[in-house]
């Protein structure tokens, strides 16, 4: 099958993978256990990646399991509080914003995004603001543009949202307006246009004032065109696709780029701690509504490319063997990333990897992220289905 890379699901890679599982009391992982998920982090490093950096927070505190290396030409280990680039967690955030301003009365869901931004892309009479977020626009997806093909390139560019919004017009629509679901980094980039004028303030501000001040995340943030990631990181890797992974030099780092061309779709800058906390403050209810996150989770079927049961607004479901776990997964040049909590926000785990890969090799390496998660989540081994 042909894998066409996403900048946030991992969609194609991980179909048939999670499905729902019939709700049941998640494990607990003692202390003793911690070498369940670790055997998982090993197997993540043996599948191919550099490094991997896993954080769990609950009731009982936080512990930090690494495993391989944050960079492959210096041997030193994956920094404990490392930050990276979260790629498509970002849309989390950004929908929690938009669900915000729905409570204030600012933005209805399901009126036209053109009440407020006329002409930003064709449809916009006809695309509504729920149909952004849950990615039933009909949008397609600007990565997809020729554009971005080398990472090496455009992430030497600055890039405008706009400018963005038009590579994915360029494409042409992949479907009427709520037709289906298509995952489009498009959508959120028009998202983050709307924010930015509803509120009359740069995107930025709003997601630092609205989220990141709120939920305590200190280490992170929204970067414009600033290609450095600001304190301890593991330098991130890039596979191209083609390339044998097995041959010398074939990871390329690639730590440093400009982030305009991801923005409001995946372009945040975190840590594993701050992304736990941000879950955290969502799902207990400190940023939404219990009726906005009820909204959030009200998942479209994606048989197109079904990587997990429901893609809800800005949201992802993770069926794992003890129940439904919310958050979501993203992949952007150095970077890949997983972030799942229980309904309650209580318990939570964020997994980060310091390389994208575009060969068919990455499944291995996603599956046995997904097995970390369910070890800790259900303290079982996540059963991998045979090729």
């Amino acid at each position: 099958m042909r894998v066409r890379w996403r900048a946030g699901v991992l969609a194609c890679l991980m179909a048939g993978v999670l499905t729902v599982a019939a709700p049941s009391q998640a494990g607990v992982v003692s202390a003793g256990d911690r070498a369940l998920v670790q055997e998982a982090l090993d197997t993540m490093v043996a599948a191919g990646a550099p490094g991997v950096l896993a954080r769990v927070d609950d009731a009982d505190g936080h512990w930090i399991a690494t495993s391989g290396v944050g960079d492959l030409r210096t041997g030193e280990a994956v920094p404990r509080h490392g930050r990276f680039r979260v790629a498509s967690l970002t849309k989390s955030v950004i929908a929690t914003i938009v669900l915000q301003l729905v409570e204030e009365g600012r933005l209805s869901l399901d009126r036209p995004v053109g009440a407020w931004l006329p002409g930003v892309v064709a449809g916009a009479d006809r695309i509504t603001v729920r149909q952004l977020l849950n990615h039933t626009s009909g949008l397609a997806d600007y990565v997809a543009h020729p554009e971005f093909e080398d990472p090496m390139v455009y992430g030497g560019r600055t890039y405008r949202p706009e400018q963005l919004v038009g590579y994915a017009e360029e494409l042409g629509p992949v479907s009427e307006p709520g037709r289906r679901f298509a995952y489009s980094n498009a959508g959120y980039i028009v998202l983050g246009l709307l924010v930015e004028r509803v509120t009359g303030h740069p995107l930025a501000t709003e997601v630092s004032r609205r989220v990141l001040r709120p939920a305590g995340m200190s280490h992170s943030y929204l970067p414009l065109t600033d290609p450095v990631i600001r304190g301890p990181h593991a330098t991130g890797y890039h596979l191209p696709g083609g390339v044998d992974p097995a041959a010398p030099g074939a990871l390329r780092p690639i730590t440093e780029l400009n982030p305009s061309f991801a923005w409001a779709a995946y372009g945040l800058v975190s840590d594993a701690r701050d992304m736990n906390r941000f879950y955290q403050a969502l799902f207990g209810g400190r940023l939404v509504g219990e009726e906005s996150l009820r909204r959030m989770r009200e998942g479209v079927g994606t048989p197109q490319a079904p990587v997990f049961p429901y893609y809800g607004l800005g949201l992802e479901a993770a069926g794992l063997t003890c129940g439904v776990m919310w958050g979501a997964t993203g992949s952007v040049p150095g970077y890949q990333t997983l972030a799942f909590a229980d309904g309650s926000g209580e318990r939570r785990m964020t997994i980060s990897m310091n390389v994208q890969r575009k060969d068919p090799a990455v499944a291995p390496l996603i599956f046995a992220a997904i097995d970390a998660l369910n070890r800790y989540f259900c303290g079982t081994a996540y059963a991998v289905p045979a090729a």
